[in-house]
């Protein structure tokens, strides 16, 4: 298995946070503990907590000081930089951290169906549902 490390950005920290940010945090923090359960080394970073982490790697000094601040989340699997500016999938994460197909396959059929779910609903439903806080959660009815 390899080592998956995961460079973050402040997130909530400001005690503001957009919900399809959120519920990504949460997605990727569900998939963390799932890798670790099944032995892989998982580190998360958050550039607030962890500046430490953040100034020991060369790569991720270099991924800030050319693309800015804007590219993280970074996730570095055995060192190697695998992605910029977002949070990858649980597909892709499961892949670079090398479980073996078997486990893959629950991943690969989630993501060909769409349906990564949070709390019991699917990113469909959550993609559908307005962010108006005086919304009675009819869409339609939200001016």
């Amino acid at each position: 298995m390899k080592k998956v490390e995961i460079y973050e950005p402040a997130g909530c920290a400001s005690g503001v946070c957009d919900p399809m940010i959120e519920a990504d945090l949460i997605r990727i923090e569900r998939m963390v503990k799932d890798l670790r359960e099944r032995g892989v080394s998982v580190s998360r970073y958050n550039v607030i907590d962890d500046m430490p982490a953040f100034m020991d790697s060369f790569v991720v000094k270099e991924a800030i000081a050319t693309k800015g601040i804007d590219c993280l989340p970074i996730t570095i699997v055995a060192g190697k930089i695998e992605m910029l500016g977002k949070y990858p999938t649980d597909l892709a994460l499961a892949k670079w951290a090398g479980l073996p197909w078997s486990d893959l396959e629950i991943y690969a059929e989630r993501e060909k169906r769409g349906q990564t779910v949070l709390f019991g609903f699917s990113d469909e439903v959550k993609k559908s549902d307005c962010d108006d806080s005086d919304c009675s959660g009819d869409c339609d009815s939200c001016s």
